[in-house]
C-alpha cells in the first residue's frame, strides 16, 4: 500500500477488520520515489516460481498528491518555477509498471484527483496527472457521493460510480454504491432494481413478487437482503449482470 497522504494508521487497519500481517504500507513522497518501491516489489515478486508466488494487490494512495524530485528540490531552495516534468515522469512510470504488472499478474488501484475543464461548453471533470495513466489504466471510475438519510440523520453516503473508460465493461454506465458509517459497503444496494429489470422479481402493484410467487414489500427485501438474495438467486443476478455491463453480454449465443 503505497501512501502519501499520510492518512492511514496501522490501527486503522485493524480496526476494518484487516490482517496487519498481510498488509505493507510504504509511505512515498515523489513519483520517482514510488516508481523505485513498486519495481523492487515486482521484481522480487517476479523471481519466485509462479507456482509459489502468494497473491499480490498493490494500491497506490494518492496519485495527485505525489511530488517530484525537482518540485522537492526547487521548494527547499525557495524558487517559485512551475514543474513541467511531472506529466513525463509519470508516464514513463507508468508505461514500465503496466508491463511489470502484467508480467507478474498483479492488479493495481490507484487514486487521483479530479479538476473542472474551463472553457468547455458542458461541466466535466478531468484527472489530473497528464495522458499516461489514462492510457495504461485498464479501468478508470469516477466517483462522487451525495448524503445518505434515515429521516433527519445522515447515516452515510450514496457514491456514484461512473465508468469513465474500461477495456472490459461497457463504458458511461452509472452504478451507486451505500456506504453507511455503521455497517460499511452495502453489497445488497442495487440488486433489487437488477432483479426487477431482469426479470428475477416482479413488481406486482405496491409490492414484489418473488420467484415462488410469495409477495411482499420492497423496503422489506432491503432490511432483510439475506433472507431474499438466496444463493439461486444471486446466480441470475450474476448473469443479469454480465448482460447488464459486459461488452456482447447481450448475445444469446455468448
Amino acid at each position: 500500500y503505497f501512501e502519501s497522504e499520510s492518512a492511514i494508521t496501522r490501527q486503522m487497519v485493524i480496526d476494518r477488520g484487516i490482517d496487519p500481517k498481510r498488509m505493507v504500507i510504504m509511505p512515498v513522497t515523489t513519483v520517482q520515489e514510488f516508481r523505485t518501491q513498486a519495481i523492487r516489489v515486482l521484481d522480487d515478486y517476479l523471481t519466485v516460481d509462479e507456482s509459489d508466488r502468494p497473491p499480490m494487490f498493490l494500491c497506490l494512495d494518492s496519485l495527485g498528491m505525489l511530488s517530484t524530485t525537482k518540485e522537492v528540490e526547487d521548494t527547499a531552495e525557495g524558487k517559485e518555477t512551475r514543474d513541467m516534468t511531472r506529466a513525463q515522469v509519470l508516464k514513463a512510470a507508468f508505461r514500465v509498471l503496466t508491463l511489470k504488472l502484467g508480467r507478474a499478474k498483479i492488479p493495481m488501484v490507484v487514486t487521483n484527483h479530479t479538476y473542472d475543464v474551463v472553457g468547455s461548453m458542458f461541466p466535466t471533470k478531468e484527472m489530473g496527472g497528464g495522458t499516461g495513466l489514462k492510457y495504461a489504466a485498464s479501468s478508470i471510475v469516477y466517483l462522487s457521493k451525495k448524503k445518505e438519510k434515515d429521516g433527519t440523520e445522515v447515516i452515510g453516503n450514496i457514491i456514484h460510480c461512473k465508468n469513465h473508460k474500461s477495456r472490459l465493461t461497457k463504458e458511461n454506465k452509472m452504478v451507486d454504491v451505500r456506504l453507511t458509517y455503521d455497517k460499511g459497503l452495502d453489497r445488497y444496494y442495487g440488486l433489487l432494481d437488477l432483479a426487477l429489470k431482469y426479470g428475477i422479481f416482479k413488481s406486482v402493484s405496491t409490492r414484489i413478487e418473488l420467484p415462488d410467487g410469495s409477495k411482499t414489500f420492497g423496503k422489506t427485501i432491503n432490511n432483510n437482503p439475506e433472507k431474499y438474495f438466496t444463493e439461486d438467486v444471486m446466480k441470475q443476478l450474476d448473469e443479469s449482470a454480465r448482460k447488464e455491463f459486459s461488452y456482447g453480454g447481450g448475445n444469446e449465443d455468448d
